[in-house]
Protein backbone atom coordinates (compact mmCIF):
# COMPACT_ATOMS: atom_id res chain seq x y z
CA UNK A 1 0.00 0.00 0.00
CA UNK A 2 1.25 3.15 -1.14
CA UNK A 3 1.03 5.98 1.67
CA UNK A 4 -2.99 7.23 1.66
CA UNK A 5 -3.90 10.49 3.51
CA UNK A 6 -7.17 10.30 5.66
CA UNK A 7 -8.85 12.51 7.90
CA UNK A 8 -10.52 11.80 11.23
CA UNK A 9 -12.84 14.51 12.62
CA UNK A 10 -14.88 14.98 16.22
CA UNK A 11 -17.83 16.84 15.89
CA UNK A 12 -18.14 17.79 19.52
CA UNK A 13 -20.79 20.00 21.66
CA UNK A 14 -18.32 22.36 21.90
CA UNK A 15 -14.91 21.80 19.78
CA UNK A 16 -14.47 20.59 16.56
CA UNK A 17 -11.23 18.38 16.01
CA UNK A 18 -9.43 17.16 12.48
CA UNK A 19 -6.86 15.17 12.55
CA UNK A 20 -4.64 15.14 8.77
CA UNK A 21 -2.14 12.08 8.95
CA UNK A 22 -0.25 9.67 6.49
CA UNK A 23 -0.97 5.94 6.67
CA UNK A 24 1.57 4.02 5.87
CA UNK A 25 2.35 0.15 4.64
CA UNK A 26 3.72 -0.68 8.01
CA UNK A 27 0.43 0.21 10.38
CA UNK A 28 2.50 3.45 10.88
CA UNK A 29 1.31 7.06 10.50
CA UNK A 30 2.73 10.68 10.45
CA UNK A 31 0.72 13.25 11.38
CA UNK A 32 0.11 16.20 8.91
CA UNK A 33 -2.33 18.44 10.59
CA UNK A 34 -3.68 18.10 14.43
CA UNK A 35 -6.57 21.48 13.86
CA UNK A 36 -8.65 22.22 17.13
CA UNK A 37 -11.86 24.97 16.92
CA UNK A 38 -14.47 26.08 19.25
CA UNK A 39 -17.25 26.75 17.04
CA UNK A 40 -20.44 25.32 20.13
CA UNK A 41 -22.18 23.78 17.84
CA UNK A 42 -24.17 22.24 21.04
CA UNK A 43 -25.00 25.87 22.56
CA UNK A 44 -28.57 25.98 24.03
CA UNK A 45 -28.86 22.30 22.81
CA UNK A 46 -29.69 21.09 26.50
CA UNK A 47 -32.10 23.76 27.19
CA UNK A 48 -34.21 23.54 23.60
CA UNK A 49 -33.38 19.98 22.98
CA UNK A 50 -32.45 21.29 19.21
CA UNK A 51 -29.07 22.47 17.41
CA UNK A 52 -29.23 26.07 16.55
CA UNK A 53 -28.86 28.32 13.94
CA UNK A 54 -25.81 30.33 15.04
CA UNK A 55 -23.82 26.94 16.24
CA UNK A 56 -24.79 25.23 13.36
CA UNK A 57 -23.36 28.43 11.10
CA UNK A 58 -20.15 28.55 13.16
CA UNK A 59 -19.69 25.12 12.86
CA UNK A 60 -19.88 25.05 9.26
CA UNK A 61 -17.92 27.49 8.67
CA UNK A 62 -14.61 25.36 10.86
CA UNK A 63 -15.82 22.58 8.76
CA UNK A 64 -15.34 24.31 5.45
CA UNK A 65 -11.98 25.05 6.69
CA UNK A 66 -11.25 21.70 7.45
CA UNK A 67 -12.26 20.94 4.45
CA UNK A 68 -10.22 23.36 2.77
CA UNK A 69 -7.20 21.74 4.25
CA UNK A 70 -8.06 18.19 3.19
CA UNK A 71 -7.75 19.30 -0.16
CA UNK A 72 -4.95 20.99 0.06
CA UNK A 73 -3.19 18.38 1.25
CA UNK A 74 -4.26 15.53 -0.71
CA UNK A 75 -7.11 13.68 2.25
CA UNK A 76 -8.33 10.62 -0.40
CA UNK A 77 -11.27 9.66 3.32
CA UNK A 78 -12.70 11.77 5.59
CA UNK A 79 -14.20 10.16 8.42
CA UNK A 80 -16.40 12.01 10.81
CA UNK A 81 -18.13 11.36 14.31
CA UNK A 82 -20.96 13.49 16.19
CA UNK A 83 -20.90 13.11 19.91
CA UNK A 84 -23.52 14.44 22.91
CA UNK A 85 -24.51 17.48 20.74
CA UNK A 86 -25.78 15.55 17.69
CA UNK A 87 -27.22 12.86 19.82
CA UNK A 88 -29.30 14.70 22.08
CA UNK A 89 -30.94 17.47 19.47
CA UNK A 90 -34.14 16.59 18.32
CA UNK A 91 -33.30 18.14 14.65
CA UNK A 92 -29.81 16.12 15.06
CA UNK A 93 -31.48 14.47 11.56
CA UNK A 94 -31.73 17.82 9.96
CA UNK A 95 -28.56 19.19 10.57
CA UNK A 96 -27.09 16.20 9.60
CA UNK A 97 -28.54 16.51 6.60
CA UNK A 98 -27.32 19.81 5.62
CA UNK A 99 -24.36 19.56 6.94
CA UNK A 100 -23.27 16.25 4.72
CA UNK A 101 -25.26 18.33 2.07
CA UNK A 102 -22.88 20.82 1.74
CA UNK A 103 -19.64 19.15 3.02
CA UNK A 104 -20.20 16.17 0.75
CA UNK A 105 -18.84 13.46 3.17
CA UNK A 106 -21.05 11.17 5.67
CA UNK A 107 -21.04 12.01 9.72
CA UNK A 108 -21.67 9.61 11.71
CA UNK A 109 -23.48 10.06 15.00
CA UNK A 110 -21.55 7.93 17.60
CA UNK A 111 -24.15 6.40 20.81
CA UNK A 112 -22.10 7.13 24.01
CA UNK A 113 -20.49 3.39 24.04
CA UNK A 114 -19.30 4.25 21.05
CA UNK A 115 -17.73 7.75 21.54
CA UNK A 116 -16.36 5.79 24.77
CA UNK A 117 -14.70 2.72 23.03
CA UNK A 118 -12.80 5.12 20.35
CA UNK A 119 -11.53 6.93 23.85
CA UNK A 120 -10.39 3.99 25.13
CA UNK A 121 -8.81 2.99 22.57
CA UNK A 122 -6.65 6.53 22.24
CA UNK A 123 -5.49 6.13 25.41
CA UNK A 124 -4.54 2.25 24.99
CA UNK A 125 -2.57 3.31 21.57
CA UNK A 126 -1.41 6.69 22.47
CA UNK A 127 0.43 6.42 26.14
CA UNK A 128 2.20 3.41 27.61
CA UNK A 129 0.12 2.25 30.47
CA UNK A 130 0.81 -1.70 29.45
CA UNK A 131 0.01 -3.67 32.99
CA UNK A 132 -2.42 -0.52 34.61
CA UNK A 133 -5.99 -1.28 35.36
CA UNK A 134 -6.73 2.42 33.83
CA UNK A 135 -10.55 4.40 34.36
CA UNK A 136 -10.26 6.63 30.90
CA UNK A 137 -12.67 9.91 31.51
CA UNK A 138 -13.30 11.94 28.61
CA UNK A 139 -14.97 15.46 29.82
CA UNK A 140 -17.15 16.52 26.77
CA UNK A 141 -19.41 19.74 26.46
CA UNK A 142 -22.11 17.96 26.74
CA UNK A 143 -21.64 14.64 28.63
CA UNK A 144 -18.24 12.71 30.41
CA UNK A 145 -17.73 9.14 29.50
CA UNK A 146 -16.11 6.87 31.76
CA UNK A 147 -14.35 3.80 30.56
CA UNK A 148 -12.48 1.04 32.38
CA UNK A 149 -9.97 -1.35 31.07
CA UNK A 150 -6.59 -2.53 30.97
CA UNK A 151 -4.21 -4.63 28.14
CA UNK A 152 -7.45 -6.97 27.53
CA UNK A 153 -9.21 -3.92 26.48
CA UNK A 154 -12.23 -2.24 27.27
CA UNK A 155 -14.36 -3.90 30.57
CA UNK A 156 -16.73 -1.59 30.93
CA UNK A 157 -18.24 1.88 29.69
CA UNK A 158 -20.69 4.95 31.20
CA UNK A 159 -21.55 7.53 29.42
CA UNK A 160 -23.53 10.37 31.74
CA UNK A 161 -24.80 13.75 31.24
CA UNK A 162 -22.36 15.77 32.95
CA UNK A 163 -20.16 18.33 30.13
CA UNK A 164 -18.43 21.63 30.80
CA UNK A 165 -21.00 23.38 28.61
CA UNK A 166 -24.35 21.30 29.27
CA UNK A 167 -23.14 22.94 33.67
CA UNK A 168 -22.06 26.08 32.61
CA UNK A 169 -25.73 26.34 31.20
CA UNK A 170 -27.77 24.90 33.63
CA UNK A 171 -25.92 26.42 37.07
CA UNK A 172 -23.81 29.27 36.20
CA UNK A 173 -25.69 32.57 35.27
CA UNK A 174 -23.47 35.25 36.85
CA UNK A 175 -20.05 36.60 35.85
CA UNK A 176 -18.20 36.64 38.20
CA UNK A 177 -19.56 33.37 38.99
CA UNK A 178 -21.21 33.90 42.60
CA UNK A 179 -19.64 31.47 45.13
CA UNK A 180 -22.88 29.85 46.17
CA UNK A 181 -23.52 28.98 42.12
CA UNK A 182 -20.45 27.33 42.51
CA UNK A 183 -21.16 25.54 45.50
CA UNK A 184 -24.64 24.62 43.76
CA UNK A 185 -22.74 22.66 41.19
CA UNK A 186 -21.33 20.02 43.42
CA UNK A 187 -24.09 18.30 44.76
CA UNK A 188 -25.80 17.56 40.91
CA UNK A 189 -22.72 16.66 40.16
CA UNK A 190 -22.18 14.26 42.70
CA UNK A 191 -25.63 12.51 42.64
CA UNK A 192 -24.51 11.40 38.53
CA UNK A 193 -21.33 10.10 39.73
CA UNK A 194 -22.74 8.33 42.48
CA UNK A 195 -23.38 4.87 40.49
CA UNK A 196 -20.11 5.24 39.72
CA UNK A 197 -18.83 5.35 43.07
CA UNK A 198 -20.36 2.38 44.04
CA UNK A 199 -19.56 0.55 40.85
CA UNK A 200 -15.82 1.24 40.65
CA UNK A 201 -14.21 2.92 43.54
CA UNK A 202 -14.49 -0.50 45.70
CA UNK A 203 -13.52 -2.26 42.16
CA UNK A 204 -10.59 -4.07 44.16
CA UNK A 205 -7.60 -2.90 41.82
CA UNK A 206 -5.80 0.67 41.93
CA UNK A 207 -7.38 2.48 39.44
CA UNK A 208 -4.87 5.06 37.02
CA UNK A 209 -6.99 7.79 35.99
CA UNK A 210 -6.50 9.16 32.71
CA UNK A 211 -8.12 12.42 31.59
CA UNK A 212 -8.75 13.31 28.06
CA UNK A 213 -10.55 15.79 25.77
CA UNK A 214 -10.29 19.57 25.77
CA UNK A 215 -10.71 20.52 29.70
CA UNK A 216 -8.31 18.23 30.58
CA UNK A 217 -5.41 19.77 28.29
CA UNK A 218 -6.66 22.89 28.70
CA UNK A 219 -6.03 22.89 32.03
CA UNK A 220 -2.95 21.33 31.71
CA UNK A 221 -1.80 24.15 29.03
CA UNK A 222 -2.68 26.49 32.37
CA UNK A 223 -0.21 24.83 34.92
CA UNK A 224 2.56 25.65 32.59
CA UNK A 225 1.73 28.69 31.06
CA UNK A 226 1.66 27.95 27.87
CA UNK A 227 1.09 30.61 25.44
CA UNK A 228 1.22 28.71 22.52
CA UNK A 229 -0.39 25.18 23.06
CA UNK A 230 2.02 22.22 22.94
CA UNK A 231 0.72 18.26 22.10
CA UNK A 232 3.97 17.31 23.29
CA UNK A 233 3.91 19.14 26.65
CA UNK A 234 0.55 18.15 27.70
CA UNK A 235 0.18 14.28 26.20
CA UNK A 236 1.24 11.74 29.12
CA UNK A 237 1.76 14.94 31.66
CA UNK A 238 0.26 14.28 35.00
CA UNK A 239 -2.49 16.94 36.46
CA UNK A 240 -2.75 16.62 40.50
CA UNK A 241 -6.12 17.40 42.44
CA UNK A 242 -4.29 20.14 44.45
CA UNK A 243 -3.41 21.90 41.29
CA UNK A 244 -7.29 21.34 39.64
CA UNK A 245 -8.56 22.64 43.02
CA UNK A 246 -5.97 26.38 42.54
CA UNK A 247 -7.21 26.42 39.20
CA UNK A 248 -11.39 26.15 39.91
CA UNK A 249 -10.64 28.94 42.66
CA UNK A 250 -8.57 30.94 40.30
CA UNK A 251 -10.98 30.63 37.77
CA UNK A 252 -14.02 31.59 40.36
CA UNK A 253 -12.39 34.63 41.43
CA UNK A 254 -12.51 36.05 37.47
CA UNK A 255 -14.18 36.96 35.27
CA UNK A 256 -14.92 35.77 31.84
CA UNK A 257 -13.05 39.01 29.82
CA UNK A 258 -10.63 38.27 32.56
CA UNK A 259 -10.07 34.54 32.17
CA UNK A 260 -8.99 35.25 28.82
CA UNK A 261 -5.86 36.68 29.83
CA UNK A 262 -4.82 33.86 31.60
CA UNK A 263 -1.79 31.93 29.89
CA UNK A 264 -2.97 28.66 28.05
CA UNK A 265 -6.57 29.15 28.74
CA UNK A 266 -8.30 28.97 24.87
CA UNK A 267 -10.43 32.50 25.04
CA UNK A 268 -13.01 30.58 23.91
CA UNK A 269 -13.26 28.12 26.45
CA UNK A 270 -13.07 31.16 29.30
CA UNK A 271 -16.64 30.96 29.99
CA UNK A 272 -16.81 26.86 30.67
CA UNK A 273 -13.34 26.31 31.89
CA UNK A 274 -14.95 26.64 36.09
CA UNK A 275 -17.95 24.19 35.16
CA UNK A 276 -15.40 22.04 33.52
CA UNK A 277 -12.60 22.27 36.69
CA UNK A 278 -15.52 21.58 39.43
CA UNK A 279 -16.35 18.13 37.33
CA UNK A 280 -12.94 16.84 37.13
CA UNK A 281 -12.16 17.78 40.78
CA UNK A 282 -15.49 15.81 41.88
CA UNK A 283 -14.26 12.77 39.72
CA UNK A 284 -10.72 12.98 41.66
CA UNK A 285 -12.11 13.26 44.38
CA UNK A 286 -15.04 10.30 44.36
CA UNK A 287 -11.97 8.26 43.10
CA UNK A 288 -9.63 9.46 45.75
CA UNK A 289 -7.27 10.10 42.95
CA UNK A 290 -4.58 12.65 43.64
CA UNK A 291 -3.22 12.81 40.08
CA UNK A 292 -4.66 12.19 36.57
CA UNK A 293 -2.52 11.24 33.02
CA UNK A 294 -3.50 13.50 30.50
CA UNK A 295 -3.95 12.13 27.11
CA UNK A 296 -4.06 14.84 24.33
CA UNK A 297 -5.74 12.46 21.98
CA UNK A 298 -8.99 11.43 22.32
CA UNK A 299 -12.11 10.28 19.66
CA UNK A 300 -10.66 11.67 16.47
CA UNK A 301 -7.08 9.27 17.63
CA UNK A 302 -9.64 6.56 18.48
CA UNK A 303 -11.20 6.24 14.69
CA UNK A 304 -7.69 6.79 13.29
CA UNK A 305 -6.27 3.55 14.98
CA UNK A 306 -9.38 1.42 13.95
CA UNK A 307 -8.94 2.55 10.60
CA UNK A 308 -5.37 1.54 10.79
CA UNK A 309 -6.66 -2.07 12.59
CA UNK A 310 -8.42 -2.43 8.95
CA UNK A 311 -5.42 -1.80 6.90
CA UNK A 312 -3.24 -4.47 8.61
Amino acid sequence: MSPRRCAFIDIGTNAILCLIVELRETGRFRVLEDLAEIPRLGEGVDRTKRVGAAGERRSVKVLESYLSQCRNLGVEEIIAGGTSALRDAQNSGEVLARLQARLGFEIRVLSGEEEAAYSFLSVQRGLSLAGRELLVIDVGGGSTEFIRGNDSGMAEALSVDLGAVRLTERLLRSDPVKPEEYEGMVAPIDRELAPLRDRWRNSGSSLTLVGIAGTFTTLAAVEKKLTRYSHSEVHGSRLTLAEVRRQARLFLDKTIAERKKIPGLEPKRADVILAGACLIERIMTLFHAREVIVSDQGVRYGLLYEQLDRLT
